[in-house]
This record gives C-alpha cells, structure tokens and sequence, in this order.
C-alpha cells in the first residue's frame, strides 16, 4: 500500500515538474528555431536545425543594449536603497521602544493588502510634481520602501538575542553602529532572500516603468522587449529570444543563492 501510494506521489510530482518547466522548454527551442519553422502545424518539439539568427536580430535592430543597461541599474539601485531603507525599519521596529510602535508596524503591513493598481494614480500624481517622469528615479523611490521586505526583516531580527545589542550600549555603541556593525551582519540570510525578492521583482516590473517612461531608450528589458512586436506581425523567434535573454539572469541569479534564500524563508517567521 506504501509503495502505491509513493508511486502515486512520484508520478504527480513527475507531471507536475514537467508541466512547470515545459513553457521554458518552449521559450528556449523558440529562441534557436529558424522563423520559418515556428509556425509549422503540428508543432515541432525539436527544431530541425538550432540558429543564433533570432538572437542576431533581437541585438542588431533594437535598443537591447539600452534597456539591459537600465534593468540592472533599476534592479540594483532599488535591491541596494531598499534593503538598507527596510533594514532600518525593520530594526527600528524590532528592537527600539517609541510610543505607536505596534500600531505604526500593524498599518505598514496592512499595506500588503492594497492592490498595487489603487495606488497607481496617487504615485503617478506624486511623481509628476516632483518633475521625475521620463527618468529611471521615477521607478526606483516608490519602490524603494516595500512593507513585506520590512516585515521579514523584522520577524527575522525578532530572533536575534538582545543580549548583543545591551553589550553594545555598555560598550558606548551608538544605535547606528549597533544596527550596522551587529545587526546587519546577524541578518545575512533574511537580507540575502529578500535581495533575491526584491532584484527580481524589480528586474520583471513592466505596468509602472511602462506608465511613468516615456523614451524608448530609457525602458528596462520587460517594456523594451514588448514595444518589438508588430503591428500585423509577431515575430515568435524574436520575441523568444528576448524573453530567454531577459530571463536567464534571473535563473542564475536564483540558483547561485538559493541556499540564502530557503534559510531566509524558514528562518523569516519564527517570532511574531
């Protein structure tokens, strides 16, 4: 009965990786298929031949360079301002005593619960008289505060013993020094995954950058790659090959810490 019902499990989870992974599959062997054969019926699982002349186009008639550029200047700036912004929140809300505390944390994470396209035109009215639309800090200071960032950073600092912290203050440190010199260090899982969360997210972001950015050479990869496909016809090998440059930093990046970003999740809720 065991055996069945861990055959059973197995083949589910067989199914499961494989229908998870498939579209990728597809992304990639669209990437370096000939146009031609893209759209063959029935469709071909394996091209015929593997070509670069879709990723030979995409870099020869595009701004690609451009938007590549402004995606990791994006994807860094906001990753880098907001762990520090957050971390000090977080810090703040973890260990330091000041009157509305608990209300001010309970009203930042009740913030999750907004949908981020109510929020739209307020931030898109905010932006524009502060002069910054058509610029890369139009995208970076609404996204650099993040109250799920805050608050698993702050579960994650809760575990932290006070014992260091009350050392410190014996020893003179001030609450800057505290925060940067032994907080910080004792938070490298939960800052690595939220790092993880934060580039990603920001790396994927489209309906803001598409909303506030007007010139083509300033959009991130996300918008640059959509403004490729015609009007009367979608190139499939072009739009593929975009979506497997766009998407494998994303991969390698996942892949290369993934063991902070799983002890950062499990170790994120342990207090409350």
């Amino acid at each position: 009965m065991k055996k069945a019902v861990w055959l059973l499990i197995i083949i589910f989870i067989t199914v499961w990786a494989i229908s998870t992974l498939f579209p990728m599959y597809w992304m990639f062997q669209t990437a370096f298929t000939p146009e031609e054969e893209i759209s063959t019926f029935p469709p071909k699982l394996l091209p015929s031949h593997l070509t670069l002349q879709n990723f030979v186009e995409l870099f020869k008639s595009s701004l690609i360079w451009n938007w590549i550029i402004n995606s990791v200047l994006l994807s860094v700036g906001i990753t880098a301002l907001s762990l520090l912004v957050c971390s000090m929140a977080a810090y703040a809300f973890s260990k330091l005593q000041f009157p509305g505390k608990r209300w001010m944390f309970t009203a930042i994470v009740a913030t999750i619960l907004v949908p981020a396209q109510v929020t739209l035109l307020p931030t898109f009215l905010i932006v524009s008289k502060m002069n910054m639309l058509d610029t890369l800090w139009a995208i970076i200071i609404p996204s650099i505060a993040s109250p799920y960032t805050i608050f698993m950073i702050r579960q994650y600092m809760l575990s932290i013993p006070t014992d260091y912290i009350d050392a410190a203050r014996i020893d003179g440190a001030s609450e800057f020094n505290i925060y940067w010199k032994i907080i910080l260090p004792m938070s490298k899982p939960v800052l690595a995954a939220s790092a993880i969360f934060t580039f990603i997210s920001s790396w994927n972001g489209f309906l803001w950058p598409l909303i506030v950015l007007n010139s083509a050479e300033k959009y991130p990869l996300t918008v640059g790659l959509a403004t490729l496909q015609r009007q009367h016809l979608v190139q499939y090998g072009l739009q593929m090959a975009g979506a497997t440059v766009s998407a494998l930093p994303m991969i390698v990046i996942f892949f290369a810490f993934q063991k902070y970003f799983i002890r950062g999740l499990m170790s994120g809720g342990t207090k409350g």
